[in-house]
This record gives structure tokens, sequence and C-alpha cells, in this order.
């Protein structure tokens, strides 16, 4: 099977102009970056978070295809294989490499004909550089189709059961432990997070281990980028990280930095936590223990909703209507520390109106709001009912 896209000579003028746009590559990187990051969303968090990266990649592979063409050679598929695989083992999602690869033909058509300007190039030779141009896409994808197909079976075996047997706890002895993270490619001490995700609304999930690769931060994540591991440097990096993650379409829990994979199995439990107490649906980030009281709630949703019948009761036998008055009431006060005035401007409405809903809300929990074991039963219960919701 031969290893390059076959050749014909390019015309003397189709290598002038493929010339000049080796001449001016940074400029061409440049563009072609920003036209990926704006067609597709992969490369706009990668733009996002490693634009230098990006475009180091832009340059590589328009100088590779430019100077093969200039050169008279057929483009090199193994190149685009070994593209695939180190792609495939990164997480990057293939649709998004091969819709690359589509733009960058494309990309390089236009600009020829930009160079050529009218006339420059007969309409019969603007058209074989067309036909080209999508030959060789295809040939691209095809390699890079294989290489990844191959990944996906290297992945279903060795590596997801080491990376299973730490996630879970099954490895005891300080042995299995180096070597599982010998062949995972981590270090076997080292200070890690975890980290659990759910797409939001999204068919394509983002290649998260790709991203966190360009910004230098080594992970390693079960198929389908739901549960990783994160190593990080320094404490400080958890906030950095979040950043990171908070660029993407996704709903993220993470667990405190821990130290050795003896605590990985219940860092991935308190980062599954950390995730249930955002709102569904949403795409945000929240690290275990930021807000203490949502974390205690999501840790015990069926205790939860033991408060929830014990407190709110006669709140949640209501008309829906009256009910979300009094609990988005109550939510606002919450919001506003205690002042009546701060709720009635997040809900716009006169304190008045705020003050004789919440004498509403005490008198069907009997609870008193001046009183601090009442009002903190309130809080636990209100926010039940949120994650309750948000789970419905």
């Amino acid at each position: 099977m031969s290893t390059e896209a076959p050749a014909t000579p390019a015309p003397r003028e189709q290598r002038e102009l493929m010339q000049a746009m080796l001449t001016r590559l940074p400029e061409f990187s440049d563009r072609l970056a920003r036209l990926l990051s704006d067609e597709d969303e992969f490369y706009h968090q990668v733009d996002t978070t490693a634009p230098d990266e990006l475009r180091k990649v832009c340059r590589a592979n328009l100088e590779r295809a430019l100077t093969a063409l200039v050169e008279g050679r057929g483009l090199p598929l193994d190149a685009a294989r070994k593209t695939g695989l180190a792609q495939a083992r990164q997480g990057i999602p293939l649709p998004s490499v091969l819709r690359a690869f589509r733009i960058g033909g494309i990309f390089v058509y236009e600009r020829l004909l930009e160079l050529a300007g009218p006339g420059f190039i007969n309409p019969a030779r603007t058209v074989e550089i067309n036909s080209n141009v999508w030959k060789t896409i295809d040939l691209y994808s095809d390699a890079l189709t294989t290489a990844y197909s191959e990944v996906a079976a290297e992945l279903s075996h060795e590596e997801l059961a080491l990376l299973d047997g730490l996630l879970q706890g099954r490895f005891a002895t300080q042995a299995e432990l180096e070597n599982a993270a010998r062949e995972l490619d981590l270090p076997a001490a080292g200070t890690f997070v975890a980290v659990v995700t759910e797409a939001v609304e999204q068919k394509e999930r983002p290649g998260v281990e790709a991203l966190l690769r360009a910004r230098r931060w080594k992970s390693v994540w079960r198929p389908g980028a739901e549960t990783g591991l994160v190593v990080i440097d320094r404490v400080e990096d958890v906030r950095r990280l979040r950043d990171v993650l908070g660029t993407l379409p996704l709903a993220v829990g993470m667990s405190r930095p821990f130290n050795g994979f003896l605590e990985a199995p219940d860092a991935v439990h308190r980062a599954r936590i950390a995730r249930r107490s955002l709102v569904a649906g949403a795409a945000g980030v929240a690290v275990f223990g930021d807000s203490p009281v949502t974390t205690l709630v999501a840790s015990a949703p069926a205790m939860s909703r033991d408060v929830v019948r014990s407190v709110l009761t006669g709140i949640l036998v209501l008309p829906k209507a009256e009910r979300d008055v009094l609990l988005d009431t109550l939510i606002a006060w919450f919001a506003g520390h205690g002042s009546a005035k701060e709720a009635a401007d997040r809900l716009i409405v006169h304190p008045n109106t705020v003050r004789y809903r919440l004498r509403r809300v005490q008198e069907l929990t009997r609870r008193d709001l001046s009183d601090p074991v009442d009002v903190g039963e309130l809080y636990v219960a209100l926010e039940a009912v949120r994650l309750a919701d948000d789970a419905g």
C-alpha cells in the first residue's frame, strides 16, 4: 500500500503561488487558526486556551503540504496517519479533525486563487486545482479514520483495565500502583485532581484531554472523557484548571487535590458529588467543598428529601405558581443576606411585598427567620429542593 498520495507535477504558475504562500507562512497559519476557531467548537476551545499551540500545528501542516507540492512530491499519507494516531490518543474528536482537514484544504485552494488574481490561472487549471484539493482531502480523511480505529482498539484492553483499577481502588500493593502509573504514563508519586464531566446539550463531546495537553497538563481519561485524573504541580493549579474547564460546554465536578493513587476512588466519588451540586443542563465547574451546604445536600440525596418533607411540606403542597413565588422569594432573601430590600431589588417588587411573602413562609413552615437554627434548616431544605428539581 502506497504511503503517499499520487503526485502529478504542478504547472509552473501553481508552484509559484505555493512558494508565495510559504514565504507568508506565519500570516496564513494565523488566518487558518482563526478560521478553524470560528468553524469548529473544539478548535475554538484550543484557540481560547492555547492559541500558540494551534498556530504551531497549522503552520507545520501547511508547510509540509505546500513544500511537498512545490517539490513535486506526493503528499505523505504516513504523516496523516501519525497525526491521526497522536490526536486520537489525546482525545481529539475525529469529526473535528476531519472537519479541520476539509477546512484546511479549502483554505489553501482559496488562498491560491486570492494570490493569483484575475486571469493568472486559466479556468481549466482552476478546476484541476479544485479537483486535486478534494482528492487529497479524501485520501487524508481515510488515513485519519484508519488511525482512529487502531487507537480505539488499543484503548479498549489493558490501559482501560489499569485505569479502572486505579479509579475503583482495585490495586492494593505498591508494585501494582507503580505498574499502572508507568503504563498510563502518569507519575507514580504526585498530586492529582479527579474530574467528572457531563456533556451539556452537545452532540460531540469536546476533547478534554487534548485541550489540557495543549496547556501542558498531563491527564488520563476513560473513553468518552467522562472521568479522568489530572496531574497538577501546585495547589494553585486547581484554579487554573477550573478556568480552562469552565470554557467547555460541560458540567464538571472536581475533587480537591490528593496525593497518591490510593486516594483516587474517594476523589472520584467527591468529584461526582461536586458534579451533582451544579444546576442540571447548564455548563459550569464545581469543586468539592466549595459550597459546604450544597456539597452536603448533593452527597446525601435521600436524607435531603427527608429534610425537605420535614421543613417545606407546607409550601410544596401549594399550587405551583404560589409555591414558586414563595420559594423564589426565599432564595432572593438568602442571596440578599437576609435583607428584604435587597431581595425586593432582585425580584423587582416592593420590599413590603417581600416581607408579606416571608411571613407566609414562616407560617407555612413554622420556622422563624430570626432564629439561626430555623434559618439553617430552611437553607438546607431550599438547596435540596433546587437539586431535586434540577435532577427531575
